[in-house]
């Protein structure tokens, strides 16, 4: 499906590859325009550089690719996202990434640590009262410094050949003037999803507010939606893995579209092989498109032909070949679809195959991402003679090698065959989940736990049986007693505070893969209580008196009072005794009456009783400070 991405070019980084890699296309279009502050830039970077700011929250990428940069501040640096904390890595800042991905979270990101501290947000001139609010309440002071202007283009979006549009932003949606009839409309998360909704545009999808969590999203609305192959009888309620030997010449997303057509279920691609690269090449089928955070994570293994531009001994390049086993600094070449920005990869194992003059075949087994086109580049360099690479084949995937995959020729023989009845060797292709959680820690459930967690709830302590070992917020697996996957979850606990059968909650769900209904539900929805309705009020009884009734008061209580009590009310007659203070002048509202003198009609005809029996003793004023002096001569 091609899809038009409403996003600032400048902001597009790598949606392209992220989009072929769940089986999708896509077309940046932008319905505004960023017009960049360069004095209110240059002027964050010098208040950061100084230490202004304790902590420096990026809520969006432009800012962080026009400031990360220039930082060298020890304040605490938060992004609101993966693409702007790539963005940050990318220019040496380590950030912290808000895991909802929302700006309302900051502040409880954060805790008790906030109070005091001044936060430095650079961000489009549009503020955000909501976060200054929370950041004000928790005790700490918020500075927006508006970098750049968001501006309407007022020119329509050119989505003839798109099929769906996805909104990354409520204004996005707001100035975007487009074509609907035909498009499924997509929003990037919640507050995006309620702004369409108000204009009367219900999204097909609604993410977690980043890319990768929409298109998860919009795969799982096109696997419930769609249909399936006409004569094609095969069950698959948690999808699987296809590894497809892909052939030089098609692109990864056109193989993984070849296999969505066969079977009619929706499909992705795990890594992208250019279109002249040959070997394994992992297609999620239905559901198990979702994990493709974890197969886009796995180790790779290559067999790549380089070809130096001048001679070498043969020591000379092995012992070149050596130097780049570990991190390595690289730059995607100008033909990759993602941003060209600086990287490091880590060589795992580099082993040269054969020598053949200027050709040397070479084995790397590398992290993912690893650019070997950039590593043959290097390794000429290194050597002093120049190179490049001929040719690739992806040997390995994280678990799956050559061995495991078929061609498309026999997938399309197979999907053939199960038309006419014989599912046999098409299903012997289709590998289950959990055969790509190479190195993902497990935890084990009860049969009657599996269901509650296909429909969102969080797994606690007594539906768990086993698990392996992890740390606190590391990713597990949760996984049946017959050893089928459910989900991906982030541990709430380390593995050694897990007692299974004990109460609380241990994992929160990420993304799940199994269909609900799998298994029979075995919890148990409780009735809402009913509560029994209040009798009426009594009717107060009149009184009668000569045979009138007589007034009296209301005495049902007022609920309004009850919840929200107000001040006191002074009686009425004693504004006379409360309005002067001792030496004459008029009292505030709220102060306190000197004793001995007007703090109530008691103690105001005490005083009056005084001052008579006194008579020539002295006035008022005369008999109060005795009195005053007396009572200190008693206290000591």
């Amino acid at each position: 499906m091609k899809i038009a991405i409403t996003r600032l070019p400048e902001k597009a980084g790598s949606d392209q590859s992220l989009c072929r890699e769940f089986g999708h296309e896509c077309l940046i279009v932008s319905p505004m325009q960023a017009r960049v502050y360069d004095d209110a830039v240059q002027a964050f970077i010098a208040a950061a550089n100084e230490d202004t700011y304790d902590c420096i929250f990026f809520t969006s990428a432009l800012p962080a690719r026009l400031i990360g940069p220039h930082l060298e501040t020890a304040a605490r640096i938060i992004a609101i996202g993966p693409q702007t904390a790539e963005y940050l890595e990318m220019a040496g800042v380590a950030p912290e990434t808000l895991p909802s991905h929302y700006s309302r979270d900051f502040v409880p990101f954060l805790g008790d640590w906030i109070e005091g501290k001044k936060i430095g947000i650079p961000r489009a001139d549009v503020p955000n009262p909501i976060l200054m609010n929370a950041i004000a309440a928790a005790g700490a002071d918020g500075y927006e410094v508006p970098v750049y202007a968001l501006e309407p283009t007022n020119v329509p979006l050119d989505t003839d050949d798109a099929e769906a549009i996805l909104f990354t932003s409520a204004n996005s949606y707001t100035y975007a003037s487009y074509q609907k009839e035909g498009l499924l409309p997509i929003a990037i998360g919640e507050i995006t999803a309620d702004r369409m909704r108000g204009d009367g545009t219900v999204p097909v999808a609604v993410g977690d507010g980043t890319l990768m969590g929409t298109l998860a999203a919009l795969n799982h609305y096109l696997e419930e939606n769609g249909d399936s192959a006409p004569g094609l009888d095969i069950d698959l309620p948690r999808g699987g893995i296809i590894a497809v030997d892909k052939p030089r010449g098609p692109s990864s997303h056109e193989v993984a579209a070849w296999v969505r057509d066969m079977l009619g279920m929706p499909c992705g691609h795990g890594g992208t092989l250019d279109p002249d690269v040959s070997g394994v090449l992992l297609v999620m089928v239905g559901r198990a498109a979702r994990l493709a955070p974890v197969i886009l994570s796995h180790e790779k293994e290559y067999i790549a032909l380089m070809r130096l531009h001048g001679d070498a001994t043969e020591e000379q390049i092995r012992e070149t070949v050596r130097e780049f086993v570990g991190k390595n600094y690289q730059r995607p070449p100008r033909r990759s679809a993602v941003a060209r920005a600086l990287r490091i990869r880590t060589m795992y194992e580099i082993e040269v195959l054969d020598i053949d003059g200027r050709d040397v075949l070479l084995r790397v087994r590398c992290e993912a991402g690893t650019y070997i086109r950039s590593l043959c580049r290097h390794i000429g360099f290194a050597v002093g003679t120049g190179g490049q690479m001929v040719e690739l084949r992806r040997s390995r995937s994280g678990g799956y090698d050559e061995s495991m995959c078929c061609t498309l020729h026999a997938l399309r023989d197979s999907v053939e065959q199960a038309k006419e009845g014989d599912t046999e060797e098409l299903r012997s292709y289709i590998r289950p989940p959990e055969s790509v959680l190479e190195g993902i820690p497990t935890v084990t459930i009860r049969d009657t736990a599996v269901d509650a967690l296909c429909h969102g709830a969080s797994l606690a302590g007594v539906g768990i049986t086993a698990t392996d070992t992890f740390k606190k917020d590391a990713d597990v697996a949760v996984m049946t007693a017959q050893g089928e996957l459910v989900g991906i979850g982030r541990a709430l606990v380390p593995s050694d505070e897990i007692v299974p059968g004990t109460t609380g909650i241990m994992v929160r769900p990420k993304m799940i893969i199994m269909q609900p209904g799998t298994y029979e539900k075995g919890w148990i929805t409780k009735p809402p209580a009913v509560r029994p309705a209040k009798p009426p009020a009594p009717t107060p009884t009149p009184s009668y008196q000569d045979g009138v009734i007589a007034e009296s008061r209301d005495t049902t209580p007022d609920k309004r009072k009850s919840l929200h009590p107000g001040p006191k009310r002074r009686p009425a007659d004693s504004k006379k005794y409360l309005s002067t203070s001792k030496n004459g002048k008029r009292r505030g509202a709220g102060e306190k009456p000197s004793k001995g003198k007007g703090a109530g009609a008691k103690s105001a005809q005490k005083g009056r009783k005084d001052e008579k029996n006194q008579g020539s003793k002295g006035s008022k004023g005369t008999y109060n400070k005795k009195k005053s002096i007396q009572r200190k001569k008693g206290s000591r």
